[in-house]
């Protein structure tokens, strides 16, 4: 009893101490920039759609929807970019503020922050125009997390004079793209500077198709209907400008331009020293999360958010994101590391939600990044933080996999196979969308089917939901392990199983045969479809059990390493890209091998590491994950410096993909961090039993303590103590 007593006790004191944390929004949820000369934006969003920031928080910024997709002529289909909702212009009688550069002396006491805690970004500074002509201005702006259909700009304005001004809210259609043909184009000679953004990664486009304004009491409102290209995705925006002042008298004017866009304009005098508070309200409602007129759709709901006022709106939204953040990773003795660790969960956060059934691209909703494309990046990297953090965002990650299965049947029929293939590059509705110069490898960077696979089995494993193993994961991983069974070539003369004409993980190293990684998964996967039958009592097909059991995996006997691919030798074949392939083999995967075996296999992505430079993130961060299984302290410090330096970009800690290049924001590199330290720092692991501490916990020296707050355990919650690389797990 007395035991029981202290637990609860602990227990009691823990939480207290978390939630005073928590509570106070310290500073590890305040990611604050000044005039800085490299700006790399961040973005907000509620998983539904989002928004950039800009540097003066007026310009228009690029702003993304899940399930937006356009498919121009003969170019592959793209994350499609909203209209440019956000822009505020205003006009002080003399100068334009969308036309000052924010470095300019004009520009004074300049600050924009990003509230991570409360999901909102604010942006404070003085424009100095001349002695007579300054104004301050504070722009708070945030994508509801309580009404998935809702952003809201809140747009304050003090003037130190008394003359006529002029505010301008539009909406307008972004321009067209200048399209390259990646539908047929066989070979690109020109990528450009590889250290720039990739000039094809440009945005899908949506047209306004119907727009129209009209004048209101102290405002106006807008509503348009839009469509992506091609694809004729259609959604509803309805936008409400207003000012919150009594009496407010303006001359108010819509301005109907031809390039399909429309304008509020405010034209009034204004009192020096008095402040003027401006809201714009934009309401958008897809096809896909409504039926009927989409106007009237976007209308209602943007009444409905009038009815409740700015201030309730608001506070539900911070509240929303308040709750979502009693879970949490809290790092002590690292202040720099714990903003860090919070941009990461957050960023995911913001591409993501429940009940989306939909992945998250590399770039998550920040940018048109790899085209908006869904990788295996979502499946093997950001889903399994979220497993353990949200498991119902977890449940849309893996449910987008069965929403898109008779595609990726389809797939697999239309290049010979059986079962589901599943796209190297998926579009919203599960089509290869890989461009053709890359096509090789929608071919055969076939891993990609296992690590579906593999997910399916992850989610069901750390839930035990069998309801979702039967209805969704199930299928799924039967389909792939008879595409595994069709992709094989039987070796008669050594009586194994062998994969050959592959491309790597390690993408320079095509048409090879038996990549490690690739074998191995396929095993796993052939092994995982026996083991779901047989747990509902499913037709097993013998021939799964035979293929996984002799299914060669490449290993170098005498010197306890896995190659790269059976021709390769240690560390051969990593490339500036990816140094650390065959460690997917102990993490994620968790194949059986001697401690040894690891070691080895760690020590040459080490050396291939300190040979060729890091290269992608998510390439590198696993090896801290080995390094603490191994209890090699002096590899998880060495390690863990490598996983970070150079791809933090400012000021936002935004992530690019490599060191050097402008590929911004890297959710892939996040969703890898976080698992660094959530199973790596750990010891947890995700088995066939559940979630279990496999091995000894280890932190890094940086790190003098570590709490995973409210983190899901096998269906319950806990919060996970590491300290003294001891664990201690106090249920809640």
């Amino acid at each position: 009893m007395q035991t029981l007593f202290r637990i609860l006790l602990l227990s009691f004191i823990i939480n207290l101490v978390v939630e005073n944390v928590l509570f106070s929004q310290d500073s590890g949820f305040i990611l604050t920039a000044g005039k800085v000369q490299t700006y790399y934006p961040a973005y907000i969003g509620n998983g539904h759609f989002s928004i950039s920031s800009s540097r003066l928080g007026t310009a228009p910024a690029e702003s993304y929807m899940i399930n937006f997709y356009d498919e121009g002529k003969n170019d592959i289909p793209r994350i499609a970019a909203l209209p440019e909702w956000n822009e505020i212009n205003y006009f002080n009688g003399e100068k334009w503020i969308n036309n000052v550069d924010v470095n300019s002396e004009q520009i004074t006491d300049y600050k924009q922050t990003l509230n991570m805690f409360g999901g909102y970004l604010e942006t404070n500074y003085r424009w100095n125009n001349s002695k007579d002509r300054i104004s301050d201005i504070h722009i708070t702006s945030f994508v509801s997390r309580s009404n998935k259909n809702l952003a809201v700009i809140k747009f304050e304005l003090t003037p130190n004079f008394s003359d006529e001004i002029k505010l301008i809210f539009p909406i307008s259609e972004r321009p067209k793209p200048v399209r390259i043909n990646l539908g047929v184009i066989k070979k690109i000679d020109d990528f450009g500077d590889p250290d720039e953004w990739p000039k094809f990664w440009y945005p899908g486009f949506t047209e306004v198709a119907e727009i129209n304004a009209f004048k209101t009491g102290s405002g106006g409102r807008i509503t348009a209907k839009i469509q992506t290209d091609g694809r004729l995705t259609k959604a509803g925006i309805a936008a409400e400008i207003f000012c919150s002042e009594n009496n407010f008298n303006a001359d108010i004017k819509i301005n109907n331009n031809k390039n399909n866009s429309t304008s509020v304009e405010l034209l009034f005098n204004t009192e020096a020293g008095k402040k003027y508070t401006f809201y714009k309200f934009v309401s958008i409602v897809p096809e896909f999360e409504a039926g009927g007129n989409l106007i009237e759709e976007a209308v209602k709901n943007l009444n409905h958010s009038l009815s409740l006022g700015y201030d309730n709106i608001f506070t539900d939204h911070k509240n929303k994101w308040g709750n979502i953040w009693d879970t949490d990773i809290i790092i002590e003795g690292d202040n720099e590391l714990q903003k860090i660790v919070r941009s990461m969960i957050f960023y995911l956060l913001c591409s993501a939600d429940k009940n989306t059934d939909f992945g998250i691209p590399p770039m998550g909703l920040s940018t048109a990044g790899y085209y908006g494309h869904i990788f295996w990046d979502s499946d093997i990297y950001m889903f399994p933080p979220f497993l353990l953090m949200h498991p119902e965002i977890a449940k849309s990650l893996v449910k987008f996999r069965y929403k898109t299965l008779e595609n990726a049947k389809e797939n697999a029929k239309l290049n010979n196979y059986n079962g589901a293939m599943y796209p190297w590059e998926s579009d919203e509705i599960g089509k290869e969308t890989t461009p053709y110069f890359a096509y090789q490898n929608a071919l055969k960077e076939n891993h990609v089917v296992g690590d579906v696979a593999f997910a399916q089995w992850q989610y069901f494993s750390a839930t035990k939901d069998t309801n979702y193993l039967r209805k969704y994961g199930a299928e799924i991983i039967r389909q792939t392990a008879d595409f595994w069974l069709s992709r094989i070539t039987y070796n008669e003369q050594k009586d194994r199983y062998e994969i050959h004409n592959v491309i790597s993980v390690s993408e320079s190293e095509k048409d090879v045969n038996n990549e490690t990684y690739t074998n191995a998964v396929a095993k796993i996967n052939l092994n995982l479809a026996v083991k779901a039958s047989q747990l509902l009592n499913l037709a097993v097909n013998p021939d799964w059990q035979k293929v996984s059991d002799k299914m060669y995996i490449p290993f170098n006997e005498e010197e306890e390493f896995h190659p790269l691919h059976e021709s390769a030798v240690a560390g051969e074949g990593a490339s500036k890209f990816w140094s650390s392939v065959v460690n997917l083999l102990d993490f994620p995967l968790q194949m059986k091998m001697s401690e040894n075996t690891k070691r080895n296999d760690l020590n040459h992505a080490v050396k291939s590491l300190e040979t060729h430079g890091a290269g992608a993130m998510m390439g590198v961060n696993f090896l801290s994950i080995i390094a603490a299984e191994l209890g090699s302290d002096s590899l998880l410090n060495l390690t863990i410096d490598k996983t970070l330096k150079g791809y933090l970009k400012p000021p936002f800690n935004v992530l690019s993909e490599t060191h050097k290049n402008k590929s911004v924001n890297f959710l892939t590199g996040a969703g890898s961090f976080l698992q660094q330290i959530i199973f790596g720092y750990t010891g947890l692991r995700i088995t066939d039993e559940g979630i279990i501490q496999k091995y000894k916990p280890m932190l890094p020296d940086k790190i003098t303590k570590l709490i995973l707050r409210n983190i899901t355990l096998n269906n319950k919650r806990y919060d996970i103590i590491i300290k003294d690389n001891k664990l201690e797990k106090i249920p809640r």
